[in-house]
């Protein structure tokens, strides 16, 4: 893979920031981030280690008197491995820390519980089916679909100390199954590039009988290529979501719109190796009931293998 190619695929992973699987409304964008928006090489091996960190609140739908905060941690080690040309296959394996309270009132107190562990894993799939080339122009277009689903392999039965079972917003997982769609153009004309994806995301009902709202996510950034290692962008991302349904009953204060600016920036430190950096600040919000949405942070390390 060239210089330039790689210097592409990792600034890719700027598109969009990564997705909250236990959150209706965190993250936006696109979900097979790390596939990238370059054209896959046979037998070509990617890895990151992704950290990132999201802060949010909402009104309690049980008890609208109390409120509930959540600052969740994850490291997410992603695998990208491309068995043929133009095709990816994406592993994420989010490993979890969620700092969950509800406010306490005059008559009850404050609640607390650190669950940590393994959250849902990811598996996707993306494949390039379209390409236009000019080698005069230098000019390359492309286009992707996307399809894949996260599994309910993270608990979802966490208790606080009194041993009732905490929000489904503060559980490791959401015990049940999120398949999504989507599609991704990608322009390249050296030393710019511009990427536009969308993506729906469906969801099942847990055996607690909740439901995670349906979603669409979709991203539009536009990367700039400053030196030969190093490389600038800046995107907006959004996401919509429909409110979260518990045994039949809609949640008030679940669901919504949120739009946020995305920079971020892509560094190769040395050979195969890539720092990226990026962040997400909401802009525009347009939340159903009571909720707020913090900036999201994350920060990863990419190795590139042929």
């Amino acid at each position: 893979m060239t210089r330039l190619v790689a210097l592409a695929l990792a600034a890719s992973l700027l598109v969009a920031p990564s997705v909250a699987r236990a959150c209706s409304v965190c993250g936006c964008g696109d979900p097979l981030v790390l596939a990238g928006d370059s054209m896959p090489v046979a037998n070509t091996f990617r890895f990151a280690l992704e950290y990132e960190y999201l802060t949010a609140t909402a009104r309690s739908d049980d008890e609208p008197d109390r409120t509930e905060s959540l600052t969740q941690m994850t490291l997410r080690p992603v695998a990208v491995y491309s068995p043929f040309s133009r095709v990816n296959l994406v592993l994420q394996v989010p490993l979890i820390r969620k700092d969950w309270a509800l406010s306490g009132t005059s008559t009850e107190g404050s609640e607390a519980a650190t669950p940590m562990g393994l959250g849902d894993l990811d598996l996707g799939l993306r494949v390039f089916v379209w390409e236009s080339t000019s080698i005069r122009a230098q000019r390359r277009q492309s286009l992707a679909l996307t399809a894949g689903t996260s599994f309910p392999t993270g608990t979802d039965d966490k208790t606080a100390a009194d041993g009732e079972r905490i929000d489904q917003h503060a559980q490791l997982g959401t015990g049940a199954w999120g398949p999504y769609v989507g599609a991704l153009y990608a322009f390249h004309q050296d030393p710019w590039n511009f990427s536009l994806s969308v993506t729906g995301r469906f969801r099942t009902t847990n055996s607690y009988g909740y439901r995670f709202g349906n979603a669409v996510l979709w991203s539009a950034q536009l990367r700039y290529r400053i030196v030969e290692p190093f490389a600038v962008q800046l995107g907006v991302a959004g996401r919509y979501a429909g409110r979260d349904v518990s045994e039949g009953v809609l949640q008030e204060n679940t669901g919504g719109l949120v739009v946020s600016a995305v920079p971020g920036i892509a560094w190769n430190v040395a050979g195969p190796m890539w720092l990226l950096a990026q962040v997400q600040v909401p802009f525009a919000t347009s939340l159903f009931g009571q909720q707020t949405v913090g900036v999201t942070a994350t920060a990863s390390l990419q190795f590139v293998l042929n």
